[in-house]
């Protein structure tokens, strides 16, 4: 039904109407802005999880592929990992698709150091223990990833 007023002209939308649909507009805008927000947010944390799996996996491949070479850690009375590996001072430096050592990195913000040690139980089988650190990990200082090798 088209209104008219006392003029005769055509009458528009009143101002209910219209603060209906702006409030409308907003609540569909504000929920779709949090939606992109909260998506944002989850691509960040799966990217550096699947970031810190990737790296994970590539230093054991590389452990695994010649852990004869490496230096072996013989002390089996020094149960403490802080001993040998304190998150302050790790020897290389990492982030998403970067490895580097210690002072060779600026845009990287996490670090990782590993110790091999012969696996007491089983001869010809090591303990890999690899400590990392990252900024975005916070309030967890250092994460700790265990696996065993073998010595071909």
């Amino acid at each position: 039904m088209i209104k008219k007023n006392i003029f005769g002209n055509i009458q528009g939308q009143t101002i209910v109407e219209a603060l209906v649909a702006l409030g409308l507009i907003s609540v569909i805008g504000l929920t779709f802005a949090g939606g992109m927000v909260s998506l944002r947010n989850t691509s960040k944390a799966s990217l550096m999880s699947s970031a810190t799996d990737r790296q994970v996996s590539d230093i054991a491949e590389n452990i695994k592929a010649g852990v004869q070479d490496y230096q072996v850690n013989f002390n089996y009375e020094q149960a403490k990992i802080d001993d040998f590996l304190p998150p302050e001072n790790l020897p290389m430096l990492w982030d998403v698709g970067m490895v580097a050592e210690r002072g060779n990195c600026d845009k990287c913000r996490g670090s990782y150091g590993y110790i091999i040690q012969p696996y007491e139980i089983y001869r010809g089988l090591y303990l890999v223990t690899l400590r990392m650190t990252h900024s975005s990990w916070a309030p967890e200082k250092f994460r700790d990833y265990t696996f065993v090798v073998s010595a071909k």
